[in-house]
């Protein structure tokens, strides 16, 4: 795993402590942006692992869908997390229409976190 890879992987378990202590702290919107920026760290890792890099989050969350899903072999499933978790961060973000419910930040987390795992299992496997 090149340097850079684990650096964005360290990054993206800060963004996901970050996002606890935002979240038990009450700010669900905050604790939103940053779990969805640990998975977009994530990915980018992933990405990086392949030979790919892109210079937008947009960019981001369809190479990795592209490329690490679909000719990767990353779990679809869990790779579409991505996509929600952008989505979610717009809204928390930009729109206070949209704003997380009570408790949702919690499943968001949960979700990010796992996505994180999972990447980081995928590049283990590539390069081990």
């Amino acid at each position: 795993m090149s340097a850079r890879s684990t650096a964005l992987l360290a990054r993206a378990r800060t963004a996901l402590e970050a996002a606890r202590t935002l979240s038990s702290a009450g700010f669900r919107d905050q604790a939103t942006s940053r779990a969805y920026y640990a998975a977009f760290y994530a990915s980018e890792a992933a990405l990086l692992t392949v030979g790919e890099t892109r210079s937008k989050h947009s960019g981001v969350v369809a190479a990795f869908g592209r490329v690490v899903v679909k000719q990767g072999g990353f779990d679809a499933t869990l790779g579409a997390e991505l996509r929600r978790l952008f989505e979610l961060r717009n809204a928390a973000d930009y729109s206070w229409l949209d704003a997380p419910e009570p408790g949702d930040d919690d499943a968001t987390l949960a979700d990010a976190e796992r996505f994180v795992d999972g990447v980081e299992n995928w590049i283990r496997e590539r390069t081990s």
